[in-house]
């Protein structure tokens, strides 16, 4: 069972992170729905501001934030993808991307 909801989440994804109300309520909708290490990893540093070591197919959020620029919700949202659907995830993360900043 989720520590959160997405009404929990929606508004602090809004103020605090700049999304998009729309953006907000799909990514709550997908935490509240992600894979339980996911979810407990996500709630840690939803408290904590700290990442935890959680890691999977040789992914953390530490090696996505330096590699492909995430941050951390974006990071535990692909360490969940990388868990439910690993040959795909996988596939997708071995192509190489240009990375925009602004």
């Amino acid at each position: 069972m989720s520590k959160f909801t997405v009404t929990d989440l929606v508004s602090r994804l809004v103020s605090e992170f700049g999304y998009s109300p729309y953006a907000a309520a799909v990514t709550a909708k997908e935490l509240v729905t992600a894979h339980p290490r996911v979810q407990e990893a996500f709630y840690h540093w939803w408290r904590t501001g700290k990442v935890t070591d959680l890691e999977v197919e040789g992914y953390n959020v530490r090696r996505l934030a330096n590699e492909r620029g995430m941050n951390p919700i974006a990071a535990l949202l692909t360490l969940d993808w990388l868990l439910k659907e690993p040959k795909a995830a996988l596939e997708s993360l071995a192509r190489k991307h240009d990375r925009i900043e602004w």
